[in-house]
């Protein structure tokens, strides 16, 4: 009689388990519906636009009804690629440098951030030597961006205030029409991508221009900086340096502008498929979003391209 009872609990065992995994596995996929995109099924799934692709190996960003796309565990998607990267990276306490690094290849090399390296070391790409023994901490993951309403993101964002000198420009005055620089090579653009996303966290402040705080236009500028371009401070003069570029033609490392009580009031970098990581007035930190939100789609101003790679028509 034992027996019997303890195979007809085995079985149940083995049945209920079954049951869940097939339910587990049921809830790793998703079947495109007609006027779905990839954006709005990242918002249903809670997954990103980047990982979905990867996942199914997607070189486009049209899906097509009746579509089955797999998706990742939701564990993967507690934080971003770079973060976990660079969690996994960050293991040394100390860096020894070698003869042609730069700041942003050692970070690249340890998965401490850019700006972390070069607070606790003080130093910058100019001032390393070969030999030079570095301070390194393990990268802490990101503070989750506070939630806030999609119509409160940018509002009253106003960096002109911060320059005075630059109070007479006008938006539709252009100082240029050209690059003012050249990536090495596509890697040296992806490197400076993953440097970008790096800062996912990092607390705003209108006016900072620090890790305890900074603002959209300082954040681009610091960036670009690290990379050996030299932009101006403000988002209306950011937006008119480098080569104008349309919406549809961006490519990773271009700037996006956007209206806010003033016609050029915020920037970000777009970091591709649709995306890009902005210091977040409303948001108060570092964050990635979608130009195809709404709220950004009808406050797109325009876009500009101040690195390029040398010859492919400066993409």
């Amino acid at each position: 009689m034992m027996q019997r009872r303890s195979f007809v609990l085995s079985g149940l065992f083995v049945f209920f388990l079954l049951f869940f995994l097939n339910a587990a596995a049921g809830a790793a996929s998703y079947q495109v519906k007609k006027g779905d995109s990839l954006y709005s099924i990242s918002k249903k799934t809670g997954v990103s636009v980047n990982d979905i692709k990867k996942t199914n190996r997607l070189t486009a960003n049209t899906v097509k009804p009746g579509q089955k796309l797999s998706l990742p565990g939701k564990d993967s998607q507690k934080e971003p690629t770079a973060v976990r990267d660079a969690k996994v990276k960050a293991t040394a306490q100390y860096y020894t440098v070698k003869r042609g690094d730069t700041v942003p290849s050692i970070a690249q090399k340890t998965g401490v951030p850019v700006m972390q390296i070069a607070r606790m070391n003080n130093v910058t790409t100019k001032t390393l030597r070969a030999g030079q023994r570095l301070i390194l901490a393990k990268s802490e993951p990101p503070a989750k961006a506070p939630a806030a309403p999609e119509e409160d993101l940018l509002d009253e964002e106003d960096e002109e205030a911060l320059a005075e000198s630059s109070s007479e420009i006008a938006c539709e005055e252009r100082s240029t029409d050209e690059l003012l620089g050249t990536w090495g090579s596509a890697d040296e653009r992806k490197l400076f991508i993953r440097v970008a996303t790096g800062f996912l966290g990092a607390p705003y402040r209108l006016g900072g221009a620090t890790v305890k705080g900074i603002d959209c236009s300082a954040f681009v500028r610091k960036m670009y900086e690290f990379f050996d371009i030299s932009l101006p401070r403000t988002a209306r003069e950011q937006s008119n340096i480098g080569m104008p570029v349309k919406r549809d033609e961006l490519v990773e490392g271009d700037l996006v502008f956007f209206r806010t009580r003033k016609p050029i009031g915020h920037v970000g970098i777009y970091i591709g498929n649709n995306e890009f990581v902005h210091a977040s007035y409303k948001g108060k930190a570092v964050r990635i979003d979608n130009l195809d939100q709404p709220y950004f789609q009808k406050r797109f101003q325009r876009a500009v391209r101040v690195k390029g790679l040398e010859g492919k028509g400066g993409t």
